[in-house]
């Protein structure tokens, strides 16, 4: 059978290219996938870090005991680190030197965002060394790490959570790559920031690990060596996060890839088994068993496997250098992210390459050795469709698609917030798309019909037949497409997958988009203006006390927390985004969506939350919480809230609010102003604008918000799905491709019969071509339908969530792709049947009549 395989592989080679090709980029952006998920399942090297130069760190970490349902008590870090006990830092003091790390935002007026303040100690642990200069001597003084020689002795202004300041550069250090400083006096650092982070001792690492555990152990702070040192560094931190929100969209990019490689690989044997009906049908009439049918089917499968995996696998290698460029470029990874090609990730590629040749197969080969050697040789040329197909698609087509609309509205109505995010959504939108998938080949013949209605009906009201509506290469096109449903459903399938993806994909991602910035533009419906920072992180007390100041404004300052609750039945304890802000502003300056309660509820006492907090809480219960650094609360719900996952959660007063810690005083997010009557909106707005100027805040308008919220929410979606969404596009339009070329090539008979009867050859290709231009309009309007379902779903569970707002559906995007599948399907219809046709005029029909009489 292998040798018999590899004959028929050989005679019909370009039946298996649209398989070898989808099957080899599969594998090639599997194998890329699987070596860039391996290159950041850690956090590389990165050479001189913060603390390269201690042998022993002492790092904050803070845990709370709690309890699960079920289970033994797990120590959970809590968000806001209180910083090392002094009784800590006394008793790992006495086992040698010791240098203490306070880390706290600081910038310089014209600094990088990410600009910190640290003690002028820490610098040697870093490997710092002055280049001009010499060391802070007063609180009045800094060093500028990687600053210019020629700014040594010149005054500087610089802002920190307290405001601004200026200083003069005493000195001046080279440029290190995991941190963009300002030193300053240990005097002045440990009044920026009281707490001290991370403590680098130098005395045995055993004396002082005993120091540790004799005065709170692992509850409070952990002792690092050797590597581990790396995980006190917050740009090792911050690799590592970002590392890992790259392994979600490449992950997804695998599963996409292998299960369209099924499917490209399943259709395409499928229709060459179809082709090849009475060639195999020979095979059972000469004595082939069904065993050994399958048996030649699963072998064909098995060596176009091998090949495109080995294809795939070197494609897969070389592309793992331009796919580690494209991730930096994209600033999805650090500037020096290399991907390294391992044998046993090309290994695992290549066997799921050769899993997936044989999954996609399973199918078309017991389709293969269900034939029946009589019943095929007798069968007449026009083409039959089996009811068991026709029951086979409709039953798991509409199971499918039913399952996904269910799943769709038991979200809306029961867990609106799970719409919200689109990792969790992404299952049943994938649901709606395979449903489509599946109906596709059965209502693609019901598509043709309404969309050719039109012109029918106007044929009839001119007293003709629907045929004649178009004239000959219309009326061909329309019969053929709708009696040839093999050909129709080959051609309308990738379509509807290609326009239903990136609608239902694109569609409920822009949806979710909207939905929150339309909760960004409903919360400042009643503000006059805004206050945001302007390359920095944050807004400084000092902002928020000098808007305060300005008469006829009322100012409602956020500032970021985070409040923590028990999941899952009480499984887990997480934290959960909250914000503190006065209740008398709050109720008057923003419009947050209650749903029940009333924001000058809110006090000492109580909390507002969203209605999707865990537990269900209603308006005057008692709900348990913990505050950022651990400490357990019993407060009362003053309101709930219809917001999404993404905004603010929780609302709290300064009593409950835990903003200090390892890091300094948190930063004001953002200030909401509202112009009390009476005030003049000039005079008000130039003493705003005066009043921020110079402390990294920018004095802007509602409408400038929600535009940024737009732009910031599209980019972040953008660059993941790019890596998703171009790939199934990619493989649906191979498969489209080599559909059209397969079925073209059986149609040689069909051209020359209509050339016979009199169809010029500028006709046939003309019917040829509108054959598949309806096709590809059935498939685009098919996919249509599918994004419509899937983004109603969206729209409808968002609406549930956070009020009124807009359904996006991405019509550009599908106008553009459905006008891509046309210039894809058009040259791949048209150039093999010009070809078919050329040098024949139905004289070859006529010669295979008279060769057979």
């Amino acid at each position: 059978m292998l040798t018999l395989a590899l004959a028929g592989l050989r005679l019909r080679w370009a039946s298996f290219v649209g398989s070898f090709v989808a099957l080899a980029c599969g594998v090639a952006l599997m194998a890329t996938s699987i070596l860039v998920i391996a290159a950041t399942s850690g956090v590389p090297d990165q050479g001189r870090q913060r603390f390269s130069e201690a042998p022993v760190l002492v790092m904050a970490d803070q845990n709370v005991d709690f309890k699960p349902a079920t289970g033994d008590v797990q120590p959970t870090q809590v968000p806001a680190q209180p910083g090392l006990p002094a009784a800590l830092i006394a008793a790992v003091a006495a086992t040698g030197r010791t240098v203490e790390d306070r880390t706290f935002y600081a910038q310089l007026a014209d600094g990088p965002r990410g600009q910190v303040g640290r003690a002028w100690s820490t610098a040697a642990l870093g490997g710092y060394r002055l280049t001009a200069g010499a060391a802070p001597a007063t609180d009045d003084q800094i060093v500028i790490g990687g600053g210019r020689p020629e700014q040594v002795g010149r005054q500087v202004r610089y802002v920190t959570a307290d405001g601004p300041h200026t200083a003069t550069v005493a000195g001046v250090t080279e440029a290190q790559p995991f941190e963009h400083a300002v030193f300053f006096t240990d005097a002045r650092a440990a009044r920026f920031c009281p707490a001290v982070g991370v403590l680098a001792a130098f005395g045995p690492a055993d004396a002082v690990r005993r120091a540790v555990d004799a005065t709170g152990g692992a509850s409070v702070a952990r002792v690092l060596t050797g590597a581990e040192r790396s995980q006190a560094d917050p740009h090792h931190a911050e690799v590592g996060s970002r590392l890992d929100g790259v392994q979600t969209p490449l992950g997804l990019s695998a599963a996409v890839s292998g299960g369209t490689a099924v499917f490209v690989v399943g259709g395409t044997f499928a229709l060459s088994i179809a082709q090849r009906r009475r060639e195999l049908a020979l095979l059972r009439l000469i004595g082939a068993t069904r065993r050994q049918l399958r048996a030649l089917v699963n072998r064909e499968a098995l060596v176009v496997g091998v090949l495109a995996s080995a294809a795939g696998c070197a494609l897969g290698a070389a592309g793992a250098a331009p796919a580690a460029r494209w991730l930096i470029d994209h600033d999805m990874v650090p500037a020096e992210f290399t991907v390294p090609v391992t044998w046993w990730g090309l290994l695992v590629a290549a066997s799921i390459g050769l899993l997936t040749a044989i999954t996609g197969v399973v199918f078309s080969s017991m389709k293969a050795g269900l034939i029946n050697p009589g019943e095929a040789l007798a069968e007449a040329d026009a083409e039959r469709t089996s009811r068991a197909v026709l029951a086979f698609r409709w039953a798991s087509g509409l199971l499918v698609l039913g399952g996904g609309i269910a799943a769709l509205v038991l979200t809306a109505r029961s867990w609106p917030d799970a719409a919200a995010n689109a990792a969790d959504s992404l299952s049943l939108l994938l649901a709606i798309v395979a449903g489509c998938v599946l109906l596709a080949a059965v209502l693609a013949g019901p598509a043709i019909r309404l969309l050719t209605v039109l012109p029918a009906l106007v044929a009839r009201l001119r007293g003709r037949s629907a045929e004649d509506a178009g004239g000959i290469a219309w009326a061909t096109a329309r019969q053929s497409s709708l009696t040839a449903f093999r050909r129709t459903a080959a051609t309308t399938t990738p379509v509807v997958l290609i326009i239903a993806f990136a609608g239902c994909l694109l569609g409920s991602i822009d949806t979710i988009n909207r939905s929150q910035v339309t909760e960004v533009r409903d919360q400042l419906s009643a503000a006059d203006l805004v206050v945001t920072p302007a390359g920095t992180p944050g807004l400084s007390r000092a902002v928020a006390e000098r808007v305060r100041a300005v008469p006829g404004v009322q100012a409602l300052v956020i500032t970021p927390t985070s409040v923590m609750a028990t999941v899952a039945d009480g499984r887990a304890l997480v934290p959960f985004r909250a914000a503190t802000a006065d209740p008398t502003a709050l109720a008057a300056v923003d419009r947050l969506p209650v749903v029940a309660g009333s924001l000058a509820d809110l006090g000492p006492d109580s909390i507002v939350l969203s209605r999707t907090w865990p537990g269900s809480p209603a308006v005057g219960g008692q709900v348990s919480v913990r505050l950022a650094d651990g400490t357990p609360r019993d407060l009362r719900v003053a309101a709930l809230l219809g917001t999404g996952a993404e905004a603010v959660q929780a609302w709290v007063t300064g009593p409950n609010a835990v903003t200090g810690g390892v890091g300094g005083p948190a930063l004001v997010s953002r200030i909401d102003l509202r112009l009390l009557p009476g005030t003049d909106r000039e005079q008000a707005t130039a003493a705003l604008r005066t009043a921020v100027d110079g402390l990294g805040a920018r004095l802007t308008t509602p409408e400038a918000v929600w535009s940024a919220a737009t732009d910031s929410t599209e980019q972040e979606s953008w660059n993941a799905l790019l890596m998703i969404l171009g790939l199934v596009i990619c493989y649906a339009a191979v498969t489209l491709a080599n559909s059209l070329v397969m079925t073209v090539s059986d149609r040689r008979q069909e051209l020359s019969l209509l050339r016979l009867a009199g169809a010029t050859r500028g006709q046939v290709l003309r019917a040829v071509a509108v054959e598949t231009l309806m096709c590809v309009a059935a498939g685009t309007l098919l996919g249509v339908l599918g994004t419509a379902i899937s983004v109603g779903g969206s729209w409808a569970a968002l609406t549930n969530l956070v009020g009124p707002t807009p359904a996006v559906v991405p019509w550009t995007v599908l106008g553009a792709l459905a006008a891509c599948c046309a210039a894809i399907a058009l040259p791949a219809a048209v150039l093999p049947a010009a070809l078919a046709l050329r040098g024949r005029d139905g004289q070859g029909i006529l010669r295979g009549a008279a060769g057979a009489v």
